[in-house]
């Protein structure tokens, strides 16, 4: 009988084991990442080798091997780990709309049209029509030039080249600067307009762009599902994203169907949208606590998005004294204003009643004037309506005046910059300002010097005159080096702005959240922040920054979910 009741216990024993284990793993870990070099962005613990994960969370970190048992163990390898990428300013729409469009920026002859018409054609189904495209943006000047030589080749393009490549779908196609545009045979008969050449100019072509008909929910659906690839395949957890409002229905529908694999921080990108936050109560909640966004994990809002002045590609930024090379207007020309700025009171008042209701700003800014001027609002702002934690967002900042670089401080602005804009734009900055005005651009270390917040973004896909990518690596690069992607000039473009690769990597992981007033969920890899993870291929700090051009991401994780794993 005892030996009966021994057998018995021991028994028991097991099935109290099994049962233990089976109840740990209904409500244990989800995932472990381990054997990593996980770089947290938390100061008071920046490395570790380990990390877990239950739901869409991080439960805790480690550099020992007590390693808890999960249902799912990646091994890392020795990768290096960090924060997802939150890239702060990117358009979505347009960007969706080239990857399943046309990207014609760096095409100025005919044999390049012809090859990116065909794939086009692959891509869209039949009947779709295909636009914009932007052909000849990198015609002086090629993509990773400095600007020290430039080519005056032009493209004429004609219809012929394309029409048999294209009888299923309707062309219409521009060059960088709109002034004119090609259409082919298909877009031309259902247009009603005659062209033997398909070359349209002057108000004949802006009367066809306006019978483009408006793209099908279909058609934007798939646009933001290719551009949902490509924030996976570069580690891009969250976006920040100052699209057309109809797309807001489009990240829904797609999040219903579980294929939202990208957190969205939406941003209206006209001031006069800010009645309709307000209504809508896309605001800042500055209760009790820390300030929240509005919405959820998944879409959030709370801020605007406007402009005050143009671009360097255009040469309509606004300057306080003329642009160096003169070919636009003449010897006087400045740059201009945008939509609202034009009524510079009105434009100051929308601004005041935006930030009055919770609402946070982010304004565009590219030239010295434009930038004093939004330092004057700021200081307006904290007169009439009290100093508050409004993180007031200069986008891009890119040529501030010397004087004004102190005035920064002491008003906790985010810089929302874009390092890439250096790399790409220096093949034209010093030709058309000037060289002192120079080094006042794109001034990212005398910036946070001055008490700025660095949030660093792509601006993806670019404007008309440029093509930015959504890889963050490349922002890095660009922000460590300040060299073109062919490494010039040597040592870098006004090298005394170079940033450490930790101070980058911050600025692509907290300072996009800190911007957005959503670091208490994510930026850093902490206990209880979402489980946003990237895991790069290549160890940036052990290697050249010539080399990080050609890593690429092991895993990108969102909320505790792999959504990309490198087939290699």
């Amino acid at each position: 009988m005892k030996h009966l009741l021994y057998w018995l216990s021991i028994v028991l024993g097991f099935a109290l084991i099994l049962l233990s284990c089976n109840q740990e793993n209904e409500g244990g870990i989800d995932l472990v990442l381990h054997n990593g070099k996980i770089w947290t962005g938390d100061t008071s613990n920046p490395w570790s080798t380990w990390i877990s994960i239950k739901d869409d969370q991080i439960v805790n970190l480690g550099n020992d091997d007590n390693i808890p048992s999960a249902h799912r163990i990646i091994d890392l390898r020795g990768r290096l780990t960090i924060p997802g990428f939150n890239d702060s300013h990117v358009h979505f729409a347009s960007a969706g709309a080239l990857l399943l469009g046309i990207n014609l920026l760096d095409v100025n002859d005919g044999e390049g049209l012809k090859r990116e018409i065909n794939s086009a054609t692959k891509r869209l189904p039949k009947g779709s029509w295909i636009t914009r495209g932007d052909w000849g943006a990198y015609k002086a000047w090629g993509v990773g030039s400095d600007g020290s030589s430039r080519s005056e080749t032009v493209f004429i393009p004609h219809r012929k080249m394309i029409d048999a490549l294209t009888p299923d779908h309707p062309v219409l196609i521009n060059r960088y600067d709109r002034t004119e545009g090609l259409a082919n045979a298909l877009a031309l008969k259902g247009l009603g307009i005659e062209s033997e050449s398909g070359l349209l100019t002057g108000e004949i072509f802006r009367e066809a762009l306006r019978g483009i008909p408006e793209k099908s929910v279909e058609r934007k659906r798939a646009e933001a599902l290719r551009a949902l690839e490509e924030c996976r395949k570069y580690g891009v957890t969250t976006v920040q994203d100052m699209s057309p409002l109809d797309r807001v229905d489009i990240y829904n529908g797609i999040r219903r169907e579980g294929k939202l694999t990208c957190r969205i921080n939406f941003a209206p990108s006209r001031l006069i949208e800010y009645r309709n936050m307000k209504e809508k109560g896309w605001i800042i909640d500055q209760g009790k606590g820390d300030q929240m966004t509005a919405g959820d994990k998944w879409i959030s809002f709370g801020t605007l998005k406007t402009h005050i002045d143009g671009i360097m590609g255009a040469r309509t930024a606004r300057f306080y004294q003329p642009y160096s090379d003169n070919l636009l207007e003449n010897a006087t020309w400045k740059g201009g204003w945008r939509e609202f700025s034009e009524d510079m009171p009105s434009f100051k008042q929308m601004i005041l009643e935006a930030d009055r209701a919770g609402i946070q700003l982010r304004i565009h800014a590219i030239g010295d004037q434009a930038n004093s001027i939004l330092l004057d609002i700021v200081d307006t702002m904290n007169v009439v309506n009290g100093f508050l934690d409004r993180r007031f967002r200069i986008v891009h900042a890119q040529v501030i005046a010397p004087e004004d670089f102190p005035r920064f401080r002491g008003k906790e602005i985010v810089a929302e910059v874009q390092p890439y804009h250096a790399t790409d734009d220096m093949r034209w900055m010093e030709e058309r300002i000037g060289t002192e005005r120079c080094r006042g651009a794109y001034a990212f270390k005398t910036l946070e010097d001055n008490g700025c917040i660095l949030s660093f973004g792509s601006d993806w896909p670019g404007t008309n005159a440029s093509y930015y990518p959504i890889n963050p690596v490349m922002g890095l690069y660009a922000a460590v080096t300040r060299q073109t992607i062919d490494g010039q000039p040597e040592g870098g473009w006004f090298p005394d702005q170079r940033v450490s690769l930790e101070k980058a990597l911050k600025a692509y992981t907290w300072g996009g959240a800190y911007g957005a007033f959503e670091e208490n969920i994510k930026g850093t890899l902490e206990p209880g922040k979402l489980a946003d993870i990237t895991v790069l291929d290549a160890d940036l700090f052990e290697t050249e920054p010539g080399e990080w051009l050609d890593a690429g991401i092991a895993y990108t994780i969102v909320g505790g979910e792999v959504v990309y794993q490198n087939p290699d």
